[in-house]
């Protein structure tokens, strides 16, 4: 199926014109000099993609009410978090927390960087422990689920909205079907981690096309 892109969602959920980025440049992760071939990843997903990290951040206006929005880029090395991207979505919970104001948040993704190992997934603690601080202060924290969203960022993040939806027919859960099919040697059951099964059996509440968010 073809895939909504973060520029693409923020502009159909948010009012015409009211994005203000919240980003800085990325940080740069100690991996990139260390694992051959990875600056070279990142520029090229970079040029490809149209964004500079694989998450975009900031707020914006919905129906004139301010929102802050986060949203994976799939295009960007399969919407994986590192450690730069992480810190990008944690220092947006945070600022929404202290500023008081409502979260949307919007993931597609593989899951963690697979680039930067053990520490990529750890981050998935921290944006953890961001929305949890959130929605402690009393501050709505809802999720757009996007296909695909699999991996720590689904396991994480992507699971704590205090209402979630997703997209029609979108690839959710852990354990993508290519890794099962791996590990198992054995194919994936069908439709079991499509957006429309998650909401029968209660693991979502509900499913909206990409329109319909707003």
């Amino acid at each position: 199926m073809a895939r909504t892109g973060a520029l693409q969602i923020l502009d159909m959920v948010l009012d015409d014109g009211s994005f203000r980025t919240w980003d800085s440049a990325p940080l740069r992760s100690p991996q990139v000099d260390s694992v051959p071939g990875y600056e070279a990843s990142l520029e090229r997903a970079a040029r490809d993609s149209g964004v500079d990290e694989s998450v975009i951040t900031g707020e914006g206006r919905l129906l004139g009410r301010r929102v802050v929005f986060i949203a994976c880029e799939f295009d960007f090395l399969a919407g994986s978090i590192g450690i730069a991207a992480a810190e990008r979505i944690v220092s947006a919970i945070e600022r929404a927390t202290a500023e008081r104001l409502p979260i949307l948040a919007s993931p597609t993704s593989g899951g963690t960087r697979m680039q930067e190992g053990t520490i990529a997934f750890l981050q998935m603690v921290k944006i953890s422990a961001a929305v949890a601080g959130h929605k402690s202060a009393g501050l709505p924290y809802l999720v757009y689920l996007r296909h695909p969203t699999t991996g720590g960022v689904f396991a994480s993040w992507g699971s704590l909205g205090h209402v979630s939806v997703a997209e029609p027919r979108a690839l959710i859960g852990f354990l993508g079907p290519r890794v099962y099919e791996a590990l198992y040697d054995a194919p994936f059951p069908e439709g079991v981690q499509v957006s429309e099964n998650l909401a029968r059996r209660g693991m979502i509440d509900g499913v909206l096309p990409p329109e319909g968010v707003r």
